[in-house]
């Protein structure tokens, strides 16, 4: 019976690793990889222009005015409601369990 269970769970592993493999696998022959690259490239290629027609008509420029903004907002309820549980369990930690090992200590002294 043992022997039958590894044999299903070693071949689960493999299919899912044979699927993961053909996905990328896919996505690396249809371009996707490159064709990001590339509009990243002409983002760049058009803040550089940017760059030089204000540097010629004599601005103020600073590097922020011609570099995107990459922040991503991850934020969901579940992430919020994680950090909520987090901080109350840190709350208990510092302040409740210190109490409870001031009540401890005064039993046995």
């Amino acid at each position: 019976m043992k022997k039958k269970k590894n044999t299903k769970l070693f071949w689960f592993i493999l299919i899912s690793l044979f699927v993961v493999y053909m996905g990328l696998y896919i996505a690396n022959m249809s371009g996707y990889y490159e064709s990001r690259l590339s509009k990243r490239v002409k983002l760049t290629n058009e803040s550089i222009q940017k760059f030089e027609k204000d540097v010629a008509q004599g601005k103020n420029v600073t590097i922020d005015d011609y570099l995107e903004k990459e922040t991503k907002d991850y934020s969901n309820k579940v992430s919020k409601l994680g950090l909520n549980v987090s901080e109350k369990v840190e709350g208990f930690m510092t302040t409740g369990l210190s109490k409870i090992l001031k009540v401890i200590g005064k039993l046995f002294t």
